[in-house]
């Protein structure tokens, strides 16, 4: 197994960790959503700007979910555009905190992944930009929709 931004040692319970992608089976990346650091004092210890990934980072991404099967786990502080690793990664989790071992015993079948979003996942930052930010539900064609259930 390969794996970004998850403890190899709590990877090691679950299988041989290797360090490059061609020399594994399966593939596990927790990511943060995206956001764009500010430098005013109040906007320091908030996340805001894009909710996309940066292009060179999806397509980084996408290099690695056509090399070996990858669940992406996306930490959601915050809403975060997902459609293209929605449509590339093997497994796509939303996470609002969970420990490594929880997520990988999502990956490997051990326990179901279960909850309901608390907001929308949007398409694309431009359905964003068209919506009105004062108004639930103003996004016509969400990728998730805020309240969908998701299990296993």
């Amino acid at each position: 197994m390969y794996v970004e931004n998850v403890d190899p040692a709590v990877a090691a319970r679950y299988g041989r960790v290797v360090d490059r992608p061609e020399e594994a089976d399966l593939a596990v990346v927790r990511l943060q959503a995206p956001y764009e650091q500010r430098e005013s004092p109040l906007e320091r210890h908030f996340h805001s700007g894009s909710l996309e990934f940066p292009p060179e980072e999806i397509r980084r991404l996408e290099a690695l979910c056509a090399t070996v099967p990858t669940a992406v786990d996306v930490f959601l502080d915050r809403p975060a555009v997902l459609t293209g690793l929605s449509s590339a990664a093997a497994l796509l989790t939303g996470s609002f905190g969970a420990y490594d071992d929880l997520v990988l015993d999502v990956v490997f079948g051990r326990c179901d992944a279960e909850g309901v979003l608390p907001f929308d996942l949007p398409s694309s930052m431009a359905e964003v930009e068209a919506s009105f930010g004062d108004v639930p539900f103003s996004m016509p064609n969400p990728l998730f929709r805020c309240g969908r259930r998701a299990d296993g």
